[in-house]
């Protein structure tokens, strides 16, 4: 079986600013309603004049869990992971938001404390925006304030079905879940019971996201290769048989 992390450059967001998240196939979220997408180039440039650039390498701190929230950072190249860190010091990954996205929520206006932390995953370009200001603009823009509803909409749900997914269901199942999100939502188009999913995350990422080891990815995958519900290529994970992949759990 061919090795999927085997490029160590690959985002794991797609070039259109996909994000990568864990959610029950049955959900119809559309992850590519990007907050900077569903704005009109005026105000999307309002948006960057109000903020500062940060520009991250990879691992660096967006904000951290604790911290007291002053605004949104919106992502204008590169890849962010949010993730929890429990007392224990025990992480675990909520999602990884690509280009167009923004992270900071759920407090868009600067109270409270951030009740996650955010790094960036791949070398990243963001712009800090300040509650005050984002209210501002919000105030004076119907577009704008509609566009935070929805992305928080789409965040809001992709986090509750983290959370009902992760206690409810078997590793096998979180990732047989993962692997059909994504070829609905990153993949193409399916042909007769087959999909694509592009090499666009690793093993190491997927493992993230379900709570899991690449190890474990990795074997699990090659397992699903033998019973015939994916083909492992080179540049791409093809799932060969969508209805086996929904049942996969049932066997293990």
């Amino acid at each position: 079986m061919q090795n999927f992390d085997a490029a160590q450059d690959v985002s794991p967001s797609s070039p259109q600013g996909h994000a990568l998240f864990l959610i029950d196939e049955q959900e119809t979220v559309d992850d590519s309603l990007q907050l900077m997408g569903t704005l009109p180039e005026s105000l999307r440039a309002s948006l960057r004049r109000a903020g500062s650039v940060l520009r991250l390498k990879t691992g660096e701190p967006v904000f951290e869990q604790g911290q007291p929230h002053n605004g949104i950072f919106m992502i204008e190249s590169g890849s962010v992971r949010t993730f929890y860190s429990g007392p224990s010091g025990k992480e675990i990954t909520l999602a990884y938001w690509g280009e167009g996205h923004f992270v900071g929520g759920p407090e868009l206006f600067g109270r409270g404390a951030h009740i996650w932390s955010a790094e960036a995953a791949t070398p990243s370009v963001l712009y800090s925006v300040s509650g005050r200001a984002l209210r501002a603009l919000a105030a004076q823009n119907s577009i704008l304030a509609m566009g935070l509803i929805d992305a928080l909409i789409v965040k809001g749900r992709c986090y509750s079905s983290l959370a009902q997914i992760l206690a409810t269901k078997p590793a096998r199942d979180r990732l047989a879940e993962l692997l059909l999100a994504l070829a609905d939502r990153t993949g193409s188009a399916p042909i007769g019971q087959e999909s694509e999913i592009p090499r666009d995350v690793t093993h190491e990422q997927l493992a993230a996201i379900i709570g899991s080891t690449r190890q474990w990815v990795t074997a699990t995958l090659a397992r699903f290769e033998r019973e015939g519900l994916v083909s492992v290529r080179p540049d791409s994970i093809v799932i060969l048989n969508r209805r086996g992949l929904r049942e996969a759990h049932t066997a293990g």
